[in-house]
């Protein structure tokens, strides 16, 4: 499909292949394996990726091709992949980079905190330096570049649990500047709020569990770039075997063809309950990029659009571990779980979950109390979700209240 379409046009249609002489509104599942070809000659070419085809399911699915092919549109590459899990996106991205030993990999300390978890062992066990450092501050960012020169530097659009967003066309330029590569987490804001790419950035990846699927029920990830990348994306699939199932990819499709509906709806949701919430005082803060108390107002003001400043809303509650977990109990509407994107509002607890593997020194230099919970907003009524966490804050505060009474 041709990219002169507007956006919500290429989400319905993107990624739909004729087949033969039959146009399914609907693609098939394609579970094989493997691919019969018509002579041993084409196999040959099929297999040395002389010809586009299909021989063999760790090398291409024509669903799984269906679905990058829609995101290779929708975020404006020219190649890309898809692989069993967000995680195996990030490791994708690295490994496209070349990344060696002796390399250094700077990351923001922002981002999730599975895939510092990936970078510091996985590539930190394989002789790769990982520096963790904080990326708004512009100057000091530049001067982490000249100390450590890094080969590849990774960053979050909109960072997990703190919703800060980075200046990502600045620091494009500045990463280009010192020769290094940079890898965007497109995850939290999607194609729809931000393309890095169209900023400069060299790969930018998605755990399509979250928004791209939006149904809780298909796990996946995707890599896209520039087509410099595409040998070395491939090759990573062929080798490490992290693809994504048909099924799965199917489901993703599926779910990616209602994403401006349901993105849209999550937004606009996500900034009437952190102003209800705000509003509310009931809560030690209220954390939403576009708040002109959030740390980083300025520049989420300057890169996201008006209307769309991410679904996602934190609450930091006051209090420690326990206050958390009887104000989780307490909830009825939502949700605990640790996942983003799906159609209901969840409530994470990154202390348990996202950063449970973070120590508490670098949970506090991240800026992430053991009082703070992640509000994922799903496509309920924002009146009802409000009413369900003030509900639940409230019972702490009686909680609470009565112990003191009683010592």
């Amino acid at each position: 499909m041709s990219q002169q379409w507007r956006r919500n046009t290429l989400l319905v249609h993107a990624g739909t292949p004729a087949l033969g002489d039959i146009e399914p509104t609907a693609l098939p599942i394609f579970p094989s394996t493997s691919y019969r070809s018509r002579s041993a000659q084409m196999l040959d070419q099929l297999m040395g990726g002389e010809i586009e085809g299909f021989s063999y399911a760790r090398h291409a699915n024509p669903n799984v091709e269906a679905l990058v092919d829609a995101m290779k549109q929708l975020e404006r590459a020219e190649t890309g992949i898809a692989t069993a899990s967000g995680m195996a996106a990030i490791d994708a991205a690295m490994y496209a980079t070349h990344v060696e030993p002796g390399d250094t990999i700077l990351v923001s300390q922002d981002v999730y905190g599975a895939s510092l978890n990936l970078l510091g062992t996985v590539w930190g066990e394989m002789g790769v330096k990982v520096v963790i450092e904080d990326f708004t501050d512009l100057t000091h960012f530049r001067q982490l570049l000249e100390v450590h020169k890094p080969r590849t530097v990774l960053l979050e659009t909109l960072s997990n649990p703190l919703l800060k967003v980075l200046d990502i066309p600045q620091i494009v330029s500045l990463v280009h500047g010192v020769g290094a590569q940079l890898i965007v987490d497109n995850t939290f804001t999607t194609p729809l709020t931000m393309r890095p790419l169209e900023w400069g950035a060299d790969l930018v990846v998605h755990s399509a569990t979250k928004y791209l699927g939006g149904h809780g029920d298909a796990m996946g990830g995707i890599v896209l770039g520039r087509d410099e990348y595409h040998n070395r994306l491939h090759q990573y699939l062929k080798l490490r075997g992290a693809v994504l199932g048909p099924f799965e990819a199917w489901l993703i499709h599926r779910g990616l063809r209602t994403l401006g509906v349901r993105f849209e709806r999550q937004c606009h949701n996500a900034a009437k309950l952190a102003r209800i919430l705000q509003e509310s005082q009931i809560f030690s803060r209220v954390f939403y990029p576009l708040f002109a108390d959030h740390p980083t107002h300025a520049v989420a003001e300057r890169l996201l659009p008006a209307d769309l400043g991410g679904a996602v809303v934190t609450l930091d509650l006051g209090g420690g571990k326990e206050d958390v977990f009887r104000f989780l109990d307490h909830l009825q509407l939502v949700a605990s779980a640790t996942t983003v994107g799906d159609i209901y509002t969840l409530c994470l607890y990154p202390l348990i979950a996202s950063h449970r593997n973070q120590t508490p020194e670098e949970r506090a230099k991240m800026g992430i109390t053991d009082s703070m919970v992640r509000i994922s907003v799903g496509l309920e009524d924002p009146e009802d979700i409000a009413l369900d966490l003030i509900q639940a804050a409230s019972a702490v505060r009686i909680s609470d209240s009565l112990v003191i009474q009683k010592d």
